[in-house]
């Protein structure tokens, strides 16, 4: 009803981003974009090391192929330099993890995903409210997903988030989480 969409217009409010779009948790949130982003079988994505199984899941439900990246030692976020080391040609895009609230570096991140035609979907599921120079997690990628789970900074229980600016995106997510029924059809 309508708390659901009074919730994602205050995510997006809060995140500093046009569209959030709910769902039933973070894994699905990561699934939702991938499927979103057209993530096809025998994809590439470039994930940390150090992450919740939920991420690399996400991946091989589209079909994907998780391509694992060691960590920073000071920060244990995905360590940009050794993302580089891992693109080919099948990589389609870079999932930085904030781990337990801490931004990883998505100035450099960004950066190489520029370089190399990536999408980058940040897995924000820990790090509601964070921060990088003055701007959220959340608006910092193609798109961003949250977790609303009893473990989480802000909770509802359960319950996911993707958040994007991206005006095609947010209605090919809002297609694929309605099953393709018209979401402006009650």
């Amino acid at each position: 009803g309508k708390y659901i969409g009074a919730f994602e217009e205050a995510f997006a409010r809060f995140c500093g981003v046009k569209h959030a779009i709910a769902a039933n948790n973070g894994t699905t949130a990561l699934h939702l974009a991938l499927v979103a982003l057209d993530l096809q079988p025998g994809d590439e994505v470039i994930i940390p090391t150090v992450t919740y199984i939920a991420t690399a899941n996400a991946v091989r439900y589209c079909g994907g192929t998780p391509v694992l990246v060691d960590v920073e030692a000071d920060t244990m976020n995905i360590d940009p330099e050794r993302v580089r080391e891992k693109i080919t040609p099948r990589t389609k895009g870079i999932i930085p993890v904030h781990l337990y609230g801490h931004p990883a570096d998505m100035t450099a991140l960004t950066k190489i995903a520029h370089e190399h035609d990536l999408w980058l979907l940040e897995d924000a599921a820990e790090a509601h409210g964070a921060e990088i120079d003055g701007k959220r997690v959340g608006a910092l990628g193609r798109c961003a997903t949250f977790s609303f789970f009893g473990n989480k900074i802000v909770t509802t229980g359960e319950g996911g988030m993707v958040t994007t600016d991206d005006d095609e995106l947010a209605a090919r997510l809002r297609l694929y989480r309605g099953q393709g029924v018209d979401p402006e059809r009650r």
